[in-house]
């Protein structure tokens, strides 16, 4: 993750980068505040434009780049080791320690260098012994952590809101969303458009689960997690059509899992359709919860087994 060393009177040490990353005088309005009186109130700005990141000055008092003063308004490319100086006297100097892309991550409160990345969705503190499932709903454009043991929500967490896992306190550092008026498509696919074919073998050991979106089929092959939204899907046509939400303790006990293991299995099945239809709008009901219950509500399905055809919607 990009990074700045910070050494200055009022606070030195470890700093992160945001994708458009503000710097100056006043706290509510900057990123990084620096309390001088030679600092204006929005004084730099470092923003991320792919490949690189920019430095630009938007002050009145200067800004020195490797003790060279940059024109105002003009972007400069930072690198590795790079030195800012606010305002070119010396208190306030940042050095460029990591010029890598941005994303957004889980900041340690007690140790600034310990760091999590969450790509859209992570289970923290890690894949082998997690406690919290932490996504960004597509739906709702926001972020939200599950617990592992319970299936409890919550959130919705920004830039900045606290965590608590693993015995530590963590804090959201988020990259700025595109607050663009984003153009409505009313062709735009829908999780009720995609086709969802499941092959399973003769002893329900394993199952294959392809995806189809206008034409294209991803193959996202043979997963434990593939088992459970079948069962859910099998579920919904037999036993309860007008609804499909299944109790979560028969659940358990259909298919031999415990509580935790299987809000893994949920966590796995959404990330991985997700990864493979990011345009897809509707995901977050893909498996839904209310207390004590779970359902999904996928559209357009078909079931195989052993090649020969089990279901399928429409007939």
């Amino acid at each position: 993750m990009a990074s700045f060393d910070l050494k200055s009177p009022s606070g030195n040490g470890l700093r992160y980068l945001r994708d458009y990353h503000t710097f100056g005088r006043r706290k509510d309005t900057v990123d990084t505040q620096l309390d001088f009186a030679y600092v204006s109130k929005f004084h730099a700005v470092i923003e991320w434009r792919e490949p690189d990141w920019l430095l630009k000055d938007v002050s009145r008092n200067g800004v020195k780049l490797n003790d060279k003063i940059i024109p105002a308004q003009q972007s400069v490319v930072l690198n590795v080791g790079d030195t800012i100086d606010f305002a070119g006297v010396g208190e306030a100097v940042l050095t460029i320690r990591d010029t890598s892309p941005p994303v957004p991550m889980l900041i340690n409160q007690a140790a600034m260098h310990e760091i999590i990345d969450i790509p859209e969705s992570s289970l923290v503190p890690n894949e082998a012994k997690p406690e919290l499932a932490v996504y960004r709903c597509p739906d709702r454009e926001q972020w939200f952590a599950e617990s592992v043991s319970s299936g409890d929500e919550s959130g919705p967490f920004d830039h900045g809101d606290v965590i608590e896992f693993d015995g530590k306190r963590w804090t959201f550092f988020l990259i700025t969303e595109d607050d663009a008026t984003k153009e409505f498509n009313p062709q735009q696919t829908t999780l009720a458009d995609v086709l969802f074919r499941f092959d399973v073998s003769q002893d329900e050991e394993s199952t294959r689960l392809s995806v189809m979106e206008n034409g294209v089929t991803h193959d996202l092959g043979e997963r434990s997690h593939h088992y459970l939204l079948l069962h859910l899907l099998r579920h919904r046509q037999t036993e309860s059509p007008d609804t499909g939400w299944l109790d979560t303790q028969l659940l358990f006990k259909q298919l031999g899992l415990e509580e935790t293991h299987m809000n893994i299995q949920i966590f796995r099945a959404r990330r991985q359709v997700a990864s493979a239809l990011p345009g897809v709008t509707g995901q977050s009901q893909l498996i839904e919860r209310r207390r004590g219950a779970l359902r999904t509500n996928i559209v357009r399905f078909e079931i195989y087994k052993e090649g020969v055809r089990e279901d399928q919607f429409p007939a």
